[in-house]
């Protein structure tokens, strides 16, 4: 039992860590490709898809507007 608990959660943080570096380095354009990709699996896995592409979408702007604050504290301290 415990070894099924312990896959599962290993499971559900790889997933966490694929999810922000896809969404870090491209954004939701990867999300919503596999949903537009399973025609066949129906409407819920489009949705859901891009929902997750939208909120890949906002790591990536979060990553961005770091950047730009990290150059403009890195010219600063120049």
């Amino acid at each position: 039992m415990f070894k099924l608990i312990r896959r599962l959660i290993c499971l559900v943080i790889i997933a966490a860590i694929v999810f922000i570096s896809l969404a870090l380095l491209s954004g939701g354009e990867k999300f919503r490709w596999f949903g537009e990709k399973s025609e066949d699996a129906g409407k819920v896995i489009k949705e859901k898809s891009e929902e997750i592409g939208e909120k890949a979408d906002k790591v990536r702007e979060g990553r961005e507007k770091a950047e730009e604050v990290v150059e403009k504290l890195k010219d600063k301290f120049e």
